[in-house]
């Protein structure tokens, strides 16, 4: 039975290689899925422990243990530190992953303290850090007489005004009252590195520990009468050893470590508590992505594997009239699909894993790159998807089989007539129920867009139906095509029935008796047009509006954030002073002369700004300070797609602001908020800086308002807050701009950005690596999982709407002309022209094809601009000065024309082709035979 089931399908070999062809793409789309979701989830992982460490500026796996102990139990170092390593073991037992560095540091209290030149009342804590001498600098020393030695960090020396050799006379409790110790500054000491993931706590975040050796430390403890020795441990782990497989099972030991022991913390559960939100967003986010895209596959499996069934219809009642039993013929069919499915399992893995790295590699819509994608590996997840895809398209193809089967060769004239029943949907009027459903959804969504842009923005959940809800659309408004067309066709054959010649009678019968049988050519026709479409206007929108807000927030083409060194210093009187160090100013000055920028200025910022006019204020006000002229010469504006931001050309803005020293340009929320005009006055405060105080103002001006603002580049209206609960709310950022001549003399330098116009040419790598710049930012936007995960399968399905429209059009069309073969024989016999026969084709094709072709592409134009705007609250939930344009590519719908033009071109040729290999005694005998 096998060789007849080979023999069977190589007897039809070009329908069965097209039906292994769907059958290969649907299991890789599916294979896909799990590489997918498992690269993507390790990508987000990677990204959010980056983000956590820059943005913490901490390692991002830190586990600790903070807390005291008894001397009485621990009564030498050693033994802390015995006890702290035991921690750290039974950790990493659990957490099997590679220990990067670890920080242990024991403390005793130590007390008030005088220093030689300092003066009085200072208070000290007596320090043992192990790791000390290897991982820190000395850079000053000097030896002393005093009872012991000590080290201190360039923070400490700094914060008390200490230098080398000085003494410190300790006050420390012994069991007789206040003893005197006196400790001679041998060393100061900083960080050989301070990114080295051993400084979970920098020499800064020990600015009152004077540093000792183990020795001297434990010799320290024999005079305090305390009990308790405080300590702190920190262990660094190798983050990137966590991934999709174990993330879920590490993070249930930490917390079990946690609900264990109250003072052992991590920064690790929060990282993962996000992940697992955004992984269950992705998984949501795949299935929706490759839904209409699968069913389209399904369709297309659907047409090819009727045209077969139909083909061999005749096969099957002659089996059963030989005495074949249905379960036999069932058996039979279900061997042939089984074949097809094997080959388009072992197609499909490897189809879907070349699938899924070209996804991956995507930084836009049909932009392939060599980008890293080495989180996209081969997992085993894809062997079981591949046969769950396997065994549903077995069932799929031979299903219908059964149906076919039950009927002897007696009933063979009664199953070849067309249907002309009408379809269920067409009764039901399903396609007007559907639409109105994808009407209300729409409707109802667009109503929740702030909510559902909150809820995106605190990493909820999105609702899948949201992006589902446009194919719900395209499909409904295809399903209503096919029942307009057909009305059409009455329509038109009974205004001119009287008038057609006797081959457009013949292509009107033709249309009317098979218009619920072709139906299903026009719905694939039209979701594979109206979903390209969509598709690839989706994804332009969102990469444009990205890459145009990134652009309008940086402001210019890069920013350096300089290093400006705080100077604090404190008086004898107990009050504070302080300064910044600015640095050389020059050597960007220099990359004008060099030919690298064309613009280079001083950007001074400061969000913590009070301002009042009147009885109202505002605080955390936004402040920038700018030469107007360099700032002009530097900076760039992104407008919006129809118009301008402002009311006018921002140059004119900054002509105002040059006219007035004391003059500042304002937001217009601002001019709201505290009712004022041009030519009002106010005044902003500024605070010293947070490492002094947290509260305290310093300096105030009074200024005029020269100019008011809708945007400015670098100004972004709208920010995000998170509360303890993870609640975000949305806030606006009131803008000030004032001159930096004028800022610098009344309030004192204070650290500043510079901010670069790139020549022609140049890259940010001409500068400096570190460098923060708008294509920067750009470029790791579409390096996210979530836009990644959207341009690649938006391309992906772009791409196979393409494959399959034209090779299921094509062939649909070419199998159609072979079941005709005999209809055009006795048309050609009964004295039609072969121009008449073509005539009637064509007119069909009009109907049939070129119809429901136009319709896609209304379709999907009209579901761009109905749902593209909504779903890119997705990746861009903020609130923004610019707001979402949709980008429609002229590009993309020419390829698309393209294809579409050359598989009409292709298959009228082979239409004309056949036609003309036709004989007529041919047919005729066909006939006969039959």
């Amino acid at each position: 039975m096998f060789g007849f089931v080979i023999n069977k399908l190589k007897n039809r070999k070009w329908l069965n290689l097209c039906l292994l062809m769907g059958v290969a793409l649907f299991i890789a789309l599916f294979v896909c899925h799990s590489m997918f979701e498992k690269g993507a989830g390790n990508q987000i992982l990677d990204r959010l422990f980056t983000d956590h460490a820059t943005q913490q500026n901490e390692f991002p796996a830190q586990m600790s243990r903070e807390g005291t102990y008894a001397v009485a139990d621990y009564p030498d170092s050693q033994s802390v530190l015995d006890k702290l390593s035991g921690y750290e073991q039974k950790w990493t037992e659990y957490v099997d992953i590679n220990k990067v560095s670890s920080q242990q540091l024991i403390t005793l209290p130590g007390g008030r303290a005088d220093t030689e030149f300092g003066g009085p009342n200072n208070y000290f804590t007596i320090g043992y850090l192990p790791g000390l001498s290897e991982y820190a600098d000395v850079v000053k020393s000097q030896t002393g007489t005093a009872t012991f030695e000590c080290c201190i960090s360039e923070k400490t020396m700094d914060h008390y005004g200490l230098v080398a050799g000085e003494k410190i006379y300790l006050h420390v409790p012994d069991g007789s009252g206040k003893k005197e110790i006196s400790f001679v500054i041998s060393q100061i000491c900083r960080e050989k590195d301070i990114n080295n993931p051993y400084w979970a706590k920098t020499l800064s975040d020990m600015g009152d520990v004077i540093f000792v050796s183990q020795d001297v430390f434990d010799e320290m403890m024999q005079y305090y009468s305390e009990d308790n020795i405080s300590y702190s441990d920190f262990i660094m782990l190798d983050y990137r050893q966590i991934n999709t497989e174990n993330a879920s099972l590490y993070d249930g030991y930490m917390e079990q470590f946690k609900d264990a022991d109250k003072l052992y913390n991590d920064n690790i559960r929060d990282t993962l508590e996000r992940f697992f939100t955004q992984q269950k967003t992705i998984k949501l986010m795949l299935w929706a992505l490759e839904l209409p895209c699968l069913v389209l596959l399904i369709l297309f499996i659907r047409m090819i594997s009727v045209q077969i069934l139909s083909l061999e219809q005749n096969d099957i009642l002659v089996l059963r009239s030989r005495g074949a039993t249905k379960l036999q013929v069932f058996i039979l069919y279900l061997q042939q699909s089984g074949i097809i499915a094997f080959a388009g399992c072992v197609l499909g893995i490897v189809l879907g894993y070349i699938m899924c790295r070209a996804a991956a590699s995507t930084d836009g819509f049909l932009r392939f790159t060599a980008k890293d994608i080495s989180t996209y590996k081969f997992v085993w997840q894809m062997l079981v998807h591949a046969v769950a895809a396997a065994v549903i398209m077995v069932l799929f193809i031979t299903v219908p089989v059964w149906k076919k089967s039950k009927d002897a060769i007696s009933e063979r004239s009664s199953r070849g007539r067309i249907s002309k029943k009408k379809p269920l949907w067409e009764k039901c009027f399903i396609d007007v129920i559907l639409l109105a459903l994808s009407a209300y959804l729409l409707y109802n969504y667009n109503k929740q867009k702030s909510t559902l842009a909150i809820s995106v923005l605190e990493n909820r959940s999105i609702d899948p139906v949201m992006i589902l809800d446009n194919s719900l659309f395209i499909f409904a408004a295809a399903l209503l095509c096919v029942r307009l067309t057909g009305l059409i066709i009455l329509l038109v054959d009974r205004l001119f029935k009287k008038h057609f010649s006797p081959a457009m009678y013949a292509s009107f019968l033709q249309l009317k008796r098979t218009r619920y049988n072709q139906g299903f050519l026009a719905v694939f026709l039209i979701m594979t047009v109206a979903g390209g479409i969509f598709d690839a206007n989706m994804a332009r929108t969102m990469n444009s509006n990205m890459e145009k807000r990134i652009v309008y927030n940086v402001g210019c083409d890069a920013i350096y954030n300089e290093d400006f060194r705080l100077r604090i210093q404190k008086n004898k009187d107990g009050s504070v002073s302080w300064m910044y160090d600015e640095p050389d100013f020059g050597k960007y000055e220099s990359l004008k002369n060099e030919g690298i920028c064309d613009g280079v200025t001083r950007v001074l910022e400061d969000e913590r700004v009070d301002i009042s006019a009147g009885s109202g204020s505002i605080s955390d006000a936004y402040l920038m300070a700018i030469n107007t002229k360099e700032f002009g010469e530097t900076a760039k504006l992104q407008s919006d797609q129809n118009d301008d931001i402002n009311d006018a050309h921002w140059f004119n803005y900054l002509n105002e602001l040059a006219k007035e020293p004391d003059g500042v340009i304002i937001s217009s929320n601002l001019a709201k908020a505290l009712g004022l005009k041009v030519g009002d006055s106010l005044n902003y405060s500024r605070y010293v800086p947070e490492a002094v105080d947290d509260d305290q103002i310093y300096a105030s001006e009074n200024a005029k308002v020269c100019a008011i603002v809708k945007g400015f580049p670098g100004y972004e209206r709208y920010t995000y807050e998170t509360d303890a609960d993870k609640n975000v709310t949305e806030q606006e950022k009131y803008l000030i701009v004032a001159n930096y001549a004028t800022v610098v003399e009344k309030f004192g330098m204070t650290p500043y950005s510079v901010w670069m116009n790139l020549s022609k040419g140049k890259t940010v790598d001409d500068i400096y690596k570190n460098l923060t710049s708008a294509q920067q930012l750009i470029d790791e936007n579409k390096n996210s999982a979530t836009v990644q995960i959207t341009n690649g399968m938006f391309t992906l399905s772009f791409i196979l709407s393409l494959i399959v429209c034209s090779v299921g059009f094509l062939l649909y069309w070419v199998m159609t002309l072979k079941q005709r073969e005999l209809q055009f024989g006795i048309y050609r016999a009964m004295g039609m022209r072969m121009r008449e026969v073509k005539a009637m084709l064509l007119n069909e094709q009009i109907f049939l094809s070129f119809l429901p072709l136009l319709a896609g592409a209304g379709i999907g134009i009209a579901a761009t601009a109905m749902f593209v705007r909504l779903i890119s609250i997705i990746y861009l939930p903020q609130k923004h000065n610019i707001g979402v344009n949709v980008y429609i590519y002229q590009s993309d719908m020419l390829e698309l024309a393209g294809v579409l033009f050359v598989a009409v071109a292709v298959c009228y040729v082979v239409i004309s082709r056949l036609l003309k290999s036709m004989k007529i005694a041919q047919a005729l005998r066909l006939g006969e035979d039959s």
